[in-house]
This record gives structure tokens, sequence and C-alpha cells, in this order.
């Protein structure tokens, strides 16, 4: 498989902004530099991404930053081996260690989750997969009906089978998703009786499926048409989990959350990346 790779390379104070905007226009993986001087972008040849469409994105900011690209392609193994190389353990708070199977365990986390460092998006080390961790910690999830939605290495969907959901759903538009959230329930011994995996978009979900929780951790606009679908399939008091935006995109996604019943109940801010907790009040 050969995905579209994008080398970014730009102040480090607008990583963060140049990865959400990339987003927007199809870029699926992300992974900032070593050394803060950029990023690089991947997504799936079959998204078609217009090089233009890139060039008038950089062009806005033309006046506020120094920024300049190469757009090429890679070959997942290549790029494999390059994430593997520059992946590092990551710790939410005192609760939870996320590592790849060749990093060391470290008994004082009440919880470990190990994940195959390949090119799947949610990897902890982002933001908003790290608030999502934080949050599902804080919560009950024993005897829960769970899905994930956009799953990207299938992390979120662990740790709620690791606090005993009864039953965890996941699906990813992107083919090597699936492939590697099956690989890591494996490195984490979840069941395949309890967690299933498959490739499709909201519409997939099946439809007498409903859930006490639905996890999200996906763009913006993505959420914002996904909202009244994902809702369609919670139990009345269940709750959405969303990130996967910034602070100031918050009372846009709240604004679309209130036309179904969807009222917050926690929510926060880390590096300006933005996670809400909502209730399903019907």
């Amino acid at each position: 498989m050969t995905y579209i790779s994008l080398e970014v390379n730009c102040q480090e104070n607008f990583i963060e902004i140049f990865m959400a905007e990339l987003a927007e226009i199809g870029f699926s993986t992300f992974q900032e530099k070593e050394d803060g001087t950029g990023l690089f972008a991947f997504s799936e040849e079959n998204q078609k991404i217009e090089a233009s469409l890139i060039e008038e994105l950089f062009q806005q900011y033309k006046s506020l930053t120094t920024v300049n690209y190469e757009l090429g392609t890679v070959e997942k193994e290549n790029w494999n081996a390059d994430w593997e190389k520059n992946y590092q353990p990551i710790e939410v708070e005192d609760k939870i260690l996320v590592r790849a199977d060749f990093h060391p365990s470290n008994p004082k986390f009440p919880i470990e989750i190990v994940v195959t460092p390949k090119m799947s998006f949610g990897t902890g080390h982002h933001e908003t997969t790290y608030q999502m961790l934080n949050l599902m910690y804080d919560m009950d999830l024993k005897g829960t009906e769970v899905l994930d939605a956009g799953c990207g290495t299938g992390i979120l969907a662990i740790l709620a089978a690791i606090k005993e959901a009864a039953k965890v759903d996941a699906y990813d538009i992107d083919e090597w998703a699936v492939e590697n959230t099956n690989e890591n329930f494996s490195l984490n011994s979840i069941k395949n009786s309890i967690c299933r995996v498959w490739k499709g978009e909201v519409q997939t979900i099946p439809q007498e499926s409903i859930y006490d929780l639905i996890l999200a951790n996906i763009n913006k606009n993505i959420l914002l048409a996904d909202i009244q679908h994902l809702q369609r399939h919670l139990k009345k008091d269940g709750f959405l989990m969303l990130s996967g935006f910034y602070e100031y995109d918050i009372q846009d996604i709240l604004n679309e959350c209130k036309k179904y019943s969807l009222e917050l109940v926690n929510q926060s801010v880390r590096n300006q990346w933005a996670a809400l907790l909502l209730k399903h009040i019907k």
C-alpha cells in the first residue's frame, strides 16, 4: 500500500495548527519531527488530495510564518520503520502507560496499553488521544457497551475493554487502521468475543446497535457531520466523548450537540486541543 506523504518545515508553534488544517483537506496521520522543526503528514493515495489545496493552505499562512513543504509518496513498510525508530512511551498522568512491545513494563501505572507503532492515528502522543484516555480512566465502564468511532490504533477501544466493558465495537475508514487495531487487541490479550472492528464510516454502524459510550476522536468537520448519526446509537443517559478539535471550536461542537439533547458533563483542554464528555438526555 502506498501513502501520500507531506513533509512540512515550519516553526514549532505552528505544528499543531497545520495538523488541524491538513486533517481538514484529507490527511489522516501525523508525526511531529523530534527537533520541533515541522511534521510529516500521510494519507492513502485514494484520498486524491489536490496539490492546489495544499498550496492554497500554506499560502494563507505565508504572512504569519515561514513554511515550506515537499509532497511525495511512501510505502507503508518504510513509514512504519521510521515510526518505530522514533516511538516513545506515553505517560497519561500517573494513570496509564502507553508503550510499544519493545519498551519495558512499569508496575507503577495502574493500566498499561501496548500499541504496535504503526501509522494509525491514536498512540497517545497527541493531546486529543491523551485527553480521551484521561477522561475514560475516571469512568466506570464495567458491563457497558462501547463504540470507538474512527478507532485508529484501537487504543480507546482497548482501554474500554481493560476497564471491563462487556462489548466494544470499533470502525475506521482506513484498512490499515483495522489491521493495526486487531494486532493491538491481540497484544493486549483482548478477546475477540468482546471486541470487534470493521472498515467503514458512521453509516456502517449496525442499525440495531446502541451503546452506553461512544468515543470519537476525529477532526471537527467530520464530527459536525457525524454527531447526528452517532447520537442515534446512544442509549438513554448514554455518553458521547469527542475530541480532535481546538478549544476555539468547542462552541461549534456544543451547538451541534444541543440539537440532539446532548448535554455537556465534562471537558478538558491541553495545549489548545479540547475534549468533551456529553450525556444523552432524551
